[in-house]
């Protein structure tokens, strides 16, 4: 690939060397960017310091490669860009993702930050005073020098004490005694727009220390609405962002967008229909063992296919037929070989499933995703909040594949 001496250069002379920037970006917002922290700038001693080093150098590592997946164009049609499915409805509907302003402002964030590294550095941080966010433990912490000086609460504690539910506790477990073997091996494989691996094979450290959370896993009202093994089965970790390890406010004065993290979902589970208000992005970073494994399910918030039912001034309540006679065309497969790229806007409506039934130890595997949003500065649509559907026929419990489903859609302030 074009990008890859000049990638390869800049992270073993730890980013002393400036990366090359995509055309549709202003060397002069680039260069000598000022950095505003979201909270104080993290003080360390000279001890700790060098494994908030190690994990400084596998962020900037994964943001790199990132950002030059994104604007990579080689392998399709688009300038400056990789092609992304944003519909899976009526045969599916792709585009050029850096079409979109936000896509590009959170390249430019990524390219601010990688420019200009040691400024950027004060905004970061290990978070080890953040009692949420926990070590998936086993192996792949084990291994890692900096997974241990940090000492998160392991997945296993979080499920024996912040779980009340017996079947997701157990499913949990599972979850945990397996997550190092989702998340590593050969099955893991790098979209060909990534010019370098930055999964957990060569970033060990970045994943086992960035900070995970098991977002469904705890009782709440939404999670009445969902699946007890999405609950017990799904994790996130959150690098650049409000959550996450790099905590920037403000580059040149201006508010910051990006959150930039991964994703881990077990085999024979559906991520139910969902919703938000902020853009959000994945990449299908898993070699499936039969061609259908993972489908994806996308339909925008203004298709004709969605019926709304009521509405007031904050949300419109909209009802989609999952189970017409042709919904399981509506699913569409992919993989880190074949359309591994997916931009949902604010307020599509999408869904996961993946079929464990070709997998020969399916409670080892899952699927394995880069993930971000890409507008999560506009707090007024309320950027932190996941709406699960629900069946419209029993409202208040999890909606299914095959019926009509229930879904509540922010109204939008621009």
């Amino acid at each position: 690939m074009k990008y890859n001496a000049l990638f390869m250069m800049m992270m073993l002379s730890g980013s002393a060397v400036s990366a090359e920037l995509p055309s549709f970006l202003d060397a002069n917002d680039i260069n000598n960017a000022e950095f505003t922290c979201l909270g104080d700038a993290p003080q360390y001693s000279e001890k700790d310091q060098k494994y908030v080093d190690i994990l400084w150098d596998e962020t900037l590592q994964y943001l790199q490669s990132y950002a030059v997946a994104l604007t990579n164009s080689e392998n399709g049609p688009c300038l400056n860009s990789d092609e992304a499915m944003y519909d899976s409805t009526e045969g599916g509907k792709n585009m050029c993702i850096m079409d979109r302003r936000d896509m590009k402002l959170l390249v430019k964030n990524i390219y601010q930050v990688i420019n200009n590294s040691t400024e950027a550095k004060k905004c970061f941080g290990a978070r080890e005073d953040v009692n949420w966010i926990y070590s998936p433990g086993g192996e792949l912490a084990q291994k890692s020098p900096v997974a241990k000086w940090l000492n998160r609460t392991t997945f296993d504690t979080f499920f024996d004490t912040k779980v009340t539910n017996k079947d997701v506790r157990k499913l949990g477990k599972e979850f945990t005694k397996n997550f190092t073997k989702m998340v590593t091996g050969d099955e893991i494989k790098m979209p060909s727009a990534f010019p370098t691996d930055i999964s957990a094979n060569t970033l060990p450290n970045l994943w086992a220390a960035a900070g995970w959370f098991p977002m469904y896993a705890e009782e709440s009202k939404r999670n009445d609405k969902n699946y007890n093994n999405i609950r017990g089965g799904y994790a996130y970790a959150e690098i650049f962002g409000h959550w996450g390890l790099l905590r920037i406010d403000e580059i040149n004065n201006q508010k910051v967008g990006a959150e930039i993290g991964m994703t881990v979902q077990s085999v024979d589970t559906l991520y139910p229909y969902h919703n938000h208000a902020i853009s959000e992005i994945y990449y299908n970073m898993r070699v499936p063992a039969c061609a259908n494994e993972f489908k994806s399910f996308a339909v925008r918030e203004d298709s004709p296919l969605l019926t709304t039912v009521k509405q007031d001034d904050k949300m419109r309540q909209v009802q989609f037929d999952a189970g017409q006679h042709n919904g399981h065309t509506m699913w569409l497969s992919g993989s880190a070989d074949i359309d591994p790229l997916m931009y949902f806007h604010q307020n599509t409506i999408h869904a996961f499933e993946v079929d464990g039934s070709c997998e020969a130890k399916p409670e080892e595997r899952a699927i394995v995703s880069v993930w971000a949003r890409s507008n999560a500065d506009d707090k007024r649509n309320d950027y932190g909040t996941t709406l699960l559907c629900e069946s419209a026929k029993n409202p208040g419990t999890p909606a299914h594949k095959d019926e009509v489903i229930q879904c509540d859609l922010t109204k939008k302030k621009w």
